[in-house]
């Protein structure tokens, strides 16, 4: 199986390493389960290092962590193809959410991945997306 991580998922990891998620992902890792992220993710993690103080710091991180990943997703045809799905039926029911989680969770729902969120209240009424949801009480442990 595929497990993408959402970019709290990511920032969680690179700011405090909690032990408990660090062992489900290498217990996942031994089981032959891919570890990656999505392009997207990819984008505004550096997106938020460059907006720092320590800029070479925090890249450093990123490469860091992107290097232990199985990889990182590039967004393709058939990512874009789910999101405009994804998007026209969020839209057309009225919701807004934000446009790079429509686009992260179109991206694990086209690799038929699950994604790993400590918000998965984020993508509650995106029925293709199978959330594996991460709490705050797993994560501080």
């Amino acid at each position: 199986m595929i497990i993408m991580l959402g970019t709290e998922i990511c920032r969680v990891i690179l700011k405090q390493q909690p032990k408990s998620l660090l062992s489900q992902l290498q217990t996942w890792s031994a089981d032959s389960d891919e570890i990656v992220i999505s392009a997207i993710t990819y984008a505004e993690l550096v997106a938020a290092a460059l907006l720092t103080s320590e800029q070479e710091r925090h890249m450093q991180l990123v490469e860091r962590f992107c290097d232990r990943l199985d990889a990182v997703v590039s967004w393709d045809s058939a990512a874009v193809d789910c999101y405009t799905t994804l998007q026209r039926k969020i839209m057309s029911e009225g919701r807004r959410l934000n446009m790079n989680d429509v686009m992260i969770a179109a991206h694990a729902v086209s690799l038929q991945a699950r994604l790993l969120s400590s918000h998965a209240q984020t993508f509650e009424g995106i029925d293709a997306l199978d959330v594996y949801p991460w709490h705050e009480s797993d994560i501080r442990s």
